[in-house]
């Protein structure tokens, strides 16, 4: 409490009071007991000086059954309270800020170096008022959310007062004391080396929350059009055109303002709770699957989302699953097209960056494109692109576009600030928004310009009912270790050149295979998958609600007992609840029989879904090569046995050979064969 003046210190007691009485912070990780050593003196750290930030941390402390921050340091008492602040006010009203390595971080680690059994362990604590996940916003709320500005105290009680509810507390990696000084004992530079690494530490914790310290748009283009590349690139489109060099960098400055994004932490915060609100209305649930994936990516790298395309809700869908689990929302590569009025601003504020189609040979813009591309992830913002270019009309994964990983692969290789890892997602929904107008492509009609009449036209569909939808998060892929099996000591060689080097095409094709196994390889199978493969391999898409039942659950058995991947999610549900369900969602009609329902899809439904059953297919592709082999031979029947190999190969080979069983019925193999024999 030394750090604290006298008025500080008296208003403590009240700010307890109001923080037990209205704070109710969200902390992460959930066993944040778990960051603590046994048998080490833990000591927090907070980056700010502040009473209201303490009083949370003894609130946590108290509530998690955490050490409490106000014990002493040592048996000498080398620190009065367990705490250390690396940001201090000063002057008579705090208005400057003292960026002085603390002196009790200095005194901790000459104590440590004195007495080698005294090991205490610095937990660092970030605290982000206005950041927690799901929480509601409002436009209050906005005007004190956390952001990279230090504010001052009067924002800070604005914040507990609004955002109360809406705090994230954050607990770091434990850094041991005489771990950190194993190399710097006895060194002037010991103590200073540590402070470095704590700065650093809460600096990763604040861009990967929030996202990285971004200037304004201005600036950043600013940034971009210094480089040389565009400048080299405005001199030579001044020569071919024979312009001024100033008419030059306005067409080039043009680029930049049409292709940067303009993003704005409130207005993520606000839309957040809006899109919470859409997505309760829209779906029953968005269900995540392999979350762990995006855990295990080190602190301090730079992440790359890369996608498969089914709907235009995939771009807002992954920005408020990775927001609401603690990361910052990535810069996202959108189409032109959807560089709409009013909407395009939006987008952009949401973190959107545009880019054209084709670069058409144009030198000028493919510059700016790509150092506003390596720019961004100097500044370590994840980016996100959809590897296929496109949506998917057909369900199936498109032919990868190498034309992003390829800047990604430049920018990078030019500038090495942080590790690139590529993250590949799977989206898989049991009903797509645009799913007539995807029938309406299929069936010939020209795909249709995205406008803003469009999207009104769009607005009657969004009243229907579109079940789950599914995020589910592939194998994470390093890029380092994709270099250095094709460009050996890459990181040793010249800098790259504006020419496109040799090694280039082969590693980005190689790059982009990886990504497109790994998103296969995380699919999510749900009922409308499995119903969409059952039924459209019957003659005419309907069969006995029995049999039906049972071909359901065996299909699902298949993925379970010969998984495609360890990531494959399939859906619990036995075969009578995905029929309920399925019905619950409008795909099927229900027909009378004496020997049981009868259940089918209109002919609309079954083109959609195709759709859905593309989305899974190829996990099915082992079992339906086994069952195809093992039907080229005449085999005796072997009752239910048999007939569940045959239906495994439904989408393989269409099954002519004859039963030799009692049976004459199955001479054509169907889907009720298992009830003939």
């Amino acid at each position: 409490m030394s750090d604290f003046s006298a008025f500080e210190r008296l208003a403590l007691p009240i700010i307890r009071g109001l923080v037990a009485l209205w704070v109710r912070p969200s902390v992460l990780p959930d066993d944040a007991k778990s960051q603590h050593r046994p048998g080490r003196v833990p000591v927090y750290a907070l980056e700010k000086r502040s009473v209201i930030d303490l009083a949370v941390l003894e609130y946590v402390c108290r509530e998690r059954d955490l050490p409490d921050p106000h014990l002493p340091v040592g048996a000498r008492a080398v620190l009065a309270d367990s705490l250390i602040f690396l940001e201090r006010r000063t002057g008579f009203f705090g208005q400057r800020i003292d960026r002085r390595m603390p002196e009790a971080l200095r005194a901790l680690t000459v104590a440590a170096g004195e007495d080698l059994s005294f090991d205490p362990e610095l937990i660092p604590v970030s605290l982000f008022w206005g950041r927690a996940p799901d929480r509601e916003r409002t436009w209050f709320r906005l005007l004190i959310a956390e952001d990279w500005d230090i504010g001052g105290r009067f924002r800070k009680f604005l914040s507990l007062l609004i955002n109360g509810r809406n705090l994230l507390v954050l607990f770091g990696e434990a850094m041991p004391v005489q771990s950190a000084m194993s190399e710097t004992r006895g060194m002037p530079r010991g103590p200073r080396r540590m402070w470095r690494q704590l700065r650093m530490q809460f600096r990763n914790q604040r861009a990967a929350t929030i996202g990285p310290d971004l200037s304004h748009r201005r600036t950043i283009v600013t940034e971009v059009l210094r480089t040389h590349a565009v400048r080299d690139a405005v001199r030579q489109e001044a020569r071919d055109k024979k312009i001024s060099r100033r008419d030059a960098l306005r067409v080039a400055r043009g680029y930049a303002y049409e292709v940067a994004a303009n993003y704005s932490h409130a207005f993520v915060v606000f839309a957040s709770g809006i899109l919470g609100r859409l997505w309760n209305r829209l779906y029953d649930g968005v269900e995540l699957a392999n979350f762990a994936s995006l855990q295990s990516v080190d602190e301090g790298s730079e992440i790359v989302y890369v996608p498969c395309h089914r709907s235009h809700m995939d771009y807002l869908l992954l920005s408020y699953v990775v927001y609401h689990k603690g990361y910052a929302v990535p810069h996202i590569a959108a189409g032109i097209n959807l560089n709409m009025p009013v909407i395009g601003s939006l987008l952009r504020r949401g973190g959107a960056f545009f880019l054209r189609r084709s670069f058409g040979g144009n030198a000028t813009y493919s510059a700016v494109f790509s150092r506003y591309l390596g720019a961004m992830m100097a500044r370590g913002h994840s980016i996100e692109y959809f590897i296929e270019g496109g949506r998917s009309r057909t369900g199936r994964l498109l032919q990868p576009k190498t034309g992003m990983l390829a800047m990604t692969v430049r920018a990078y290789v030019r500038k090495p600030v942080r590790p690139v890892v590529f993250v590949p997602i799977y989206f898989g929904y049991e009903r797509l928004v645009e799913g007539r107008t995807y029938i309406g492509e299929l069936s010939g009609r020209p795909k249709e310009k995205e406008s803003i009449i469009g999207m009104l036209r769009a607005l009657p569909e969004l009243r229907s009912r579109f079940g789950k939808v599914y995020v589910s998060f592939g194998e994470p892929l390093p890029l380092d270790r994709l270099l250095e099996r094709h460009v050996p000591g890459w990181d040793r060689q010249q800098p790259v050149t504006e020419e496109k080097p040799a090694w280039l095409s082969p590693l980005c094709v190689d790059l982009a295979h990886q990504i497109m196994a790994r998103i296969n390889a995380a699919a999510c199978v749900t009922p409308v998958n499995l119903m969409g493969t059952v039924l459209l391999a019957t003659p005419r898409q309907r069969m006995g609600e029995a049999d039906l039942a049972r071909q359901l659950e065996l299909y699902a058995s298949l993925m379970r007992q010969a998984p495609y991947s360890s990531r494959v999610w399939v859906t619990p549900l036995d075969g009578q609840s995905m029929i309920r369900h399925c019905d619950s969602l409008r795909m099927l009609y229900r027909q009378s029989h004496p020997l049981g329902d009868i259940v089918g899809m209109s002919e609309s439904t079954a083109v959609l879904s195709s759709y859905y059953r593309n989305n899974v297919l190829h996990l099915l592709l082992m079992p339906s090569l086994l069952a195809s082999a093992l039907s080229s031979t005449i085999l005796p029947c072997g009752g239910s046995t048999c007939c569940a190999w045959r239906a495994a190969s439904i989408r393989t080979s269409r099954m002519s050979t004859s039963c030799t069983g009692a049976s004459t019925n199955c001479r054509r193999w169907s889907m009720n064969c298992s009830r003939t024999c």
